[in-house]
């Protein structure tokens, strides 16, 4: 499948799930799921599931799965290329991967200045905790498809690679969210902006005990649930307020404007679109 043809089914699976009766509830499971894995290391995944660090992680786990000799190299130009970070703060990024046992580091056996690599176990089983809070919803709202077969009864090393063998085939063709959908990324920028930005959209999407919904959010609270500092959601909200999304009533609460629904939803469908064409890629390339 070409790029151009692939950005379209892409296209049509987004509108399929903006359109989707459970993606409410999907985005709420979703989050669920990973708040359990956030909790966790708090303070590590602030800043792993900051967006720049997240695609290092992603290219170098698409690089392992899908080439015969992965190298740190290829990782680095293409991480540079496409500006999720710079050469020093890579290096920075690798040695840090390393000493949290995450990566396995050898020289390459034919070229000694050349460094090929893998993901540990740990970092396997960490990895797999974040896929599944994307790939169990996704595969909720798509019964039947046989490309979720056995997926859950797969080892981690083979669920990442059943993942990031299709995860790769995107990510040459430019079809990452970022430039996908760019409005997102003020805030997936940011140490916990993820997160951050579900938090609040569940906050204020919420039904009361008399079912009707309201659209106000007590955002400081989410603070110290997500272990960021207060002036950093104040800063997020106030981004957010000159840039139409949120209106803000005191030091305390705001109100969510429909762009920010909107942007939240179709992010989310962007989400559920990757992990299933992911999967639908490495499903066509095994057979």
């Amino acid at each position: 499948m070409c790029g151009s043809s692939l950005k379209l089914a892409m296209e049509e699976s987004v509108q399929a799930f903006e359109q989707h009766v459970e993606l409410e509830a999907c985005i709420r499971i979703h989050y669920k799921m990973l708040l359990e894995t956030y909790s966790k290391r708090a303070f590590f995944y602030k800043t792993a599931l900051k967006f720049n660090r997240l695609m290092v992680s992603f290219t170098l786990l698409s690089t392992y799965f899908s080439k015969p000799e992965p190298l740190l190299s290829e990782v680095k130009e293409f991480c540079v290329a496409r500006g999720f970070s710079s050469r020093n703060s890579l290096e920075s990024i690798f040695l840090l991967f390393r000493a949290l046992g995450f990566m396995q580091v050898a020289g390459h056996p034919d070229d000694s200045r050349l460094r090929v690599f893998g993901p540990s176990p740990q970092a396997c089983q960490e990895v797999r905790s974040l896929l599944r809070s994307v790939v169990e919803p996704t595969q909720m709202m798509c019964p039947g498809q046989g490309i979720f077969a056995g997926v859950g009864q797969l080892d981690d090393h083979a669920y990442l690679s059943r993942y990031f063998k299709g995860y790769a085939t995107l990510l040459d063709n430019d079809l990452s969210i970022d430039l996908l959908l760019p409005d997102c990324y003020w805030l997936l920028k940011r140490d916990g902006g993820h997160m951050l930005m579900l938090a609040i959209y569940n906050d204020a999407c919420a039904q009361d005990n008399s079912g009707a919904s309201f659209r106000v959010s007590s955002y400081l609270s989410i603070a110290e649930q997500l272990s960021v500092s207060k002036t950093h959601v104040i800063r997020l909200v106030q981004e957010g307020a000159d840039r139409g999304y949120f209106k803000v009533h005191s030091k305390t609460q705001l109100e969510v404007l429909p762009p920010f629904i909107y942007l939240v939803r179709r992010f989310m469908a962007y989400s559920f679109a990757t992990c299933l064409h992911s999967l639908k890629l490495s499903h066509a390339k095994r057979t």
